[in-house]
């Protein structure tokens, strides 16, 4: 009789770990982008919805997401859902909340709240309801309660109301994503980290091509050229994020993780070109990018558009031109139809992609269009159009 042999016990069978529902929040116009993002780093049943994608999660993706996420803002982890047509309701509701299994009585906490409908109009009490709440949740359990602070909270609790329908959520951020750590200066006019980035990935932007933002400003684009070239992470540079402080953090996964991510860098020889004709925004640019640890990765210099070479084909020109808003301009119509005129004669054999708030503006620039998408920059409702370029002809 053939004997069996005895089962391996060093062979552990990884347990698999829970999944929940957790919402990504982004700019408007990057939510597909932000989808495409989720769904290469294993985010499972993505929904797209208004600033915002759904899917569901692990620990490991929580972690997996704050670090590789280019254009996310937040990363929200929804607790509980309910109806609430008064303030007594929204109390005893958010009270009923476990929160000693969520966060330690040491920890510090902020409440974000946003309010929509008849049932609750001021933002800021139903923010002091719930602190409340949670306050004498830990007070009658412990006598004890933790401390709110507004600055550098520990934990970050989201109240997001419609209507009479609540949502409460943990943000595992903290801080917003698009604060990658490099911008320690202010610029003016600076672009949102994560719409920049969503501007290159939308641009199809690989880091295998140069790429030349002729009007630089502060840097933005580049930087985020460069860390996509050289797949840096944007969230490897923080040292802090909310869900460090929740209390199923597990401290080695994520080390696990962030050298994982470490690992995926790789060296480019792609050039990546910065040009402005303000001094000072270049400098602010170089500071960020030494910053970022990308000084040798990017050529910022002072360079005219209309009359500075621009590099050789293959390569990509992506641009954020002033629309006359928060930057003034003498003749706004006279510039883009100078931007058209300097595209026809020397980008060839190129693409250029334009982030334009001035609709009218961009008319002038007398090229035709093969893909626009509808973007936010802050509150400038904007067009990022994209334009192939050909020998003596526009198109």
């Amino acid at each position: 009789m053939e004997q069996r042999k005895p089962a391996d016990s060093r062979k552990k069978v990884k347990k698999e770990e829970p999944r929940f529902a957790m919402v990504a929040s982004t700019l408007q116009g990057l939510e597909e982008v932000l989808a495409t993002e989720l769904r290469s780093i294993g985010g499972n049943d993505v929904r797209v919805g208004k600033r915002a994608v759904f899917f569901t999660a692990d620990q490991d993706l929580v972690y997996k997401a704050n670090l590789r996420l280019r254009t996310a803002l937040r990363l929200l982890k929804p607790i509980k859902r309910f109806r609430a047509e008064d303030e007594d309701v929204l109390y005893n509701q958010v009270k009923s909340i476990a929160w000693d299994e969520l966060f330690d009585i040491d920890k510090t906490f902020l409440i974000r709240t946003t309010t929509s409908g008849p049932v609750f109009t001021h933002s800021h009490y139903v923010a002091l309801k719930c602190k409340d709440a949670i306050a004498d949740f830990f007070r009658d359990k412990y006598d004890k309660r933790p401390s709110v602070d507004s600055r550098e909270p520990d934990i970050v609790i989201h109240v997001k109301i419609w209507n009479d329908d609540v949502t409460i959520s943990l943000d595992s951020s903290g801080d917003p994503l698009n604060k990658r750590g490099y911008r320690q200066r202010e610029a003016l006019a600076p672009l949102n980290e994560c719409l920049a980035a969503g501007m290159l990935l939308i641009a199809g932007y690989d880091g295998k091509t140069d790429l030349i933002d002729a009007m630089c400003g502060s840097g933005t684009l580049c930087i985020e050229a460069a860390m996509i070239a050289h797949r840096i992470a944007p969230g490897l540079m923080r040292d802090n994020f909310a869900f460090m402080h929740w209390k199923d953090f597990d401290e080695e996964l994520f080390g696990v993780i962030r050298e994982a991510t470490v690992n995926r860098l790789r060296e480019e020889t792609i050039n990546v070109i910065g040009m402005d004709t303000d001094f000072f925004a270049l400098n602010l640019a170089r500071q960020a990018a030494k910053d970022a640890g990308l000084e040798d990765a990017i050529d910022f210099k002072i360079g005219n558009f209309f009359k500075e070479e621009p590099p050789k084909p293959p390569a990509i020109l992506v641009m954020n031109p002033p629309y006359d808003e928060r930057i003034k301009v003498d003749d706004i119509e006279k510039l883009y139809s100078d931007i058209g005129d300097r595209l026809k004669e020397a980008y060839a054999g190129r693409k250029a992609w334009i982030l334009s708030g001035h609709v009218e503006a961009m008319k002038r620039i007398g090229l035709r269009t093969f893909d626009t998408h509808h973007l936010m920059n802050g509150k400038i409702p904007c067009r990022f159009s994209g334009y192939r370029l050909y020998s003596g002809v526009k198109e």
